[in-house]
């Protein structure tokens, strides 16, 4: 007997939400199907039901991820002010917490590395999300792409130097220089 749809969908968003998750914190290369699956509650054999292989998986929960992570850290931000909502955002997603990896982290920031080498599909889904943040920044600003593309940069760039520093102090100065330098290019 075939399974309803509703349960295919819920078990495909299960397996993405633990590839996201793995793959964010570890890269591709240090998760195993077999890491998806158990970190999912799930055997292997339900894997191939709904991905071909594990490159398409991390292709798709590189996205996957960053929707997830936007989501969580938008919730946090809500404000009556978008300037506010914006700047709660940028302090959210720019924060030592965040760097260490807090809930739900970025692939962007946390991928940088990896994504270099891998396969064109997962560059493909890395700069779709990219795209996807620069565009949010610029019609949430008002500024222009250009600006956004400075924030975004700030954004990842700080999250990323901070993640791979053991210097606490270093990790914290390359933080406080980020969120000035994205609420700068943006102006919040």
């Amino acid at each position: 007997m075939a399974w309803d749809p509703a349960h295919k969908s819920q078990t495909r968003q299960k397996i993405l939400r633990s590839a996201g998750e793995l793959f964010t914190l570890k890269g591709f290369k240090q998760v195993s199907i077999n890491d998806v699956m158990t970190h999912a509650g799930l055997t292997r054999g339900a894997f191939y039901a709904h991905f071909d292989n594990k490159s398409e998986l991390y292709a798709e929960a590189i996205v996957f991820a960053a929707k997830d992570a936007k989501n969580q850290r938008l919730g946090q931000a809500q404000c009556d002010q978008a300037s506010d909502t914006m700047a709660k955002l940028l302090q959210a997603y720019i924060s030592i917490e965040h760097a260490q990896k807090a809930q739900s982290p970025c692939p962007l920031a946390f991928l940088i590395s990896d994504i270099g080498i891998s396969q064109p599909q997962a560059q493909a889904s890395y700069a779709k999300v990219l795209r996807g943040l620069i565009e949010q920044l610029s019609s949430s600003s008002g500024q222009s792409m250009q600006q956004s593309m400075q924030a975004a940069i700030a954004m990842i760039g700080g999250v990323a130097l901070a993640r791979a520093t053991a210097d606490s102090e270093l990790s914290q100065q390359l933080i406080d220089a980020a969120l000035a330098s994205a609420k700068s290019a943006i102006n919040v």
